[in-house]
C-alpha cells in the first residue's frame, strides 16, 4: 500500500469519526465552555495538565476545580488572584493521584504569574518549531514554580529536552492553534503546520499499526516521527488526524488487537498491520 493511498485513507477516517460525541468524551470539552479568552486559556491549560489517565478519573476533578474557580470570578480571574496569595480553602478536599490540593491550586498560581509577566498564557509561546516553542514555554511556567514545589507538581511541565512525548502539552497547542473542529484557534501567532502530535498510548498503538513508526516506547522522537509521517498527507497541518486517531481507542472502536467484531467497520481496516 503506498503512502498517498494510507492519506486517503486517514482522510476518511477523520470523515469518519464523529466530532461531537468525540467532545463529550474528551477534555477539550472544558475550554469550549468558556468564552473569554483568558478564561479558554487558563481552562485549557488546567485541563490539559491533568489529562493523564482516563477522562472519567481525571474529568470530574478539573470539573469540581473549575467548579471553585469560577465561584471566584472564573478560570482567569481565579488565577489571577492566587499571584498575590494563595487560597487555602479553594481545593482543600481535592486530589488526583499524586497531586493534592496544594498542587492543584499552584498550578492555577502558575498560569496567573505566567499571565502577569507575559500579558496572556498564549505569549509564553513563541513562534516556531514546537520543539522550541513548547521548550521555551515551558522553561518560563517552569521558572513561576515555588521554591518547594512537589515532585507531582513539577511533573506537570513535561519538557521536550527531557525525551517526554509531552502529550498534554502537544494537545493543548492543537486545541489553541488549529482552528477546524474541535479545536478553538486562539493562539493565531502560531502556525498548525509547527504542531506535533500530542502521543497518547491510543495515537502511539494505531501510528505503529499503520507503520508511522516501529519506535518501541511513545517519547518526543517517536511523536516527531510520526508527525513527519502525517506531514507527507498534509503538510500544512499534520496534526489534524489526531482526534481521529486517538479517539478510535477513546470510544472503544479500536481494541488494539484484531476483532472481528469491529475491526471490518473501521476505515482503517484494510491499511491496518493489526
Amino acid at each position: 500500500m503506498g503512502r498517498p493511498a494510507l492519506g486517503a485513507y486517514l482522510d476518511a477516517l477523520v470523515a469518519h469519526v464523529p466530532v461531537e460525541a468525540g467532545v463529550a468524551r474528551d477534555p477539550i470539552r472544558f475550554p469550549l465552555r468558556y468564552l473569554a479568552p483568558g478564561d479558554v486559556e487558563v481552562a485549557g491549560a488546567f485541563a490539559a495538565s491533568l489529562a493523564f489517565g482516563r477522562v472519567d478519573l481525571f474529568g470530574p476533578i478539573v470539573d469540581a476545580a473549575l467548579a471553585e474557580a469560577d465561584r471566584r470570578g472564573g478560570p482567569a480571574a481565579f488565577a489571577d488572584a492566587l499571584v498575590d496569595g494563595p487560597d487555602p480553602t479553594a481545593f482543600a478536599d481535592l486530589y488526583y493521584r499524586w497531586l493534592d490540593g496544594h498542587d492543584l491550586a499552584e498550578a492555577f498560581r502558575v498560569f496567573g504569574r505566567a499571565r502577569r509577566q507575559a500579558g496572556s498564557l498564549g505569549a509564553c509561546f513563541r513562534p516556531g518549531p514546537a520543539r522550541e516553542s513548547l521548550g521555551a514555554a515551558i522553561d518560563t511556567l517552569r521558572g513561576h514554580l515555588p521554591p518547594d514545589a512537589s515532585r507531582g507538581l513539577r511533573s506537570l511541565f513535561a519538557h521536550p529536552a527531557d525525551g517526554s512525548a509531552c502529550k498534554r502539552w502537544c494537545m493543548l497547542l492543537r486545541w489553541f492553534v488549529r482552528t477546524e473542529a474541535p479545536d478553538l484557534g486562539l493562539w493565531t501567532h502560531l502556525r498548525p503546520a509547527d504542531l506535533v502530535v500530542p502521543l497518547d498510548t491510543h495515537v502511539f498503538r494505531v501510528s505503529r499499526f499503520l507503520g508511522l513508526t516501529r519506535r518501541a516506547s511513545p517519547g518526543w522522537a517517536a511523536a516527531e516521527e510520526i508527525t513527519r509521517q502525517l506531514a507527507v498527507f498534509d503538510a500544512a497541518d499534520p496534526v489534524r488526524y489526531d482526534f481521529a486517531l486517538a479517539h478510535l481507542g477513546i470510544s472503544g472502536a479500536c481494541r488494539g488487537v484484531r476483532d472481528a467484531a469491529v475491526c471490518p467497520g473501521c476505515p482503517l481496516e484494510p491499511v491496518c498491520r493489526a
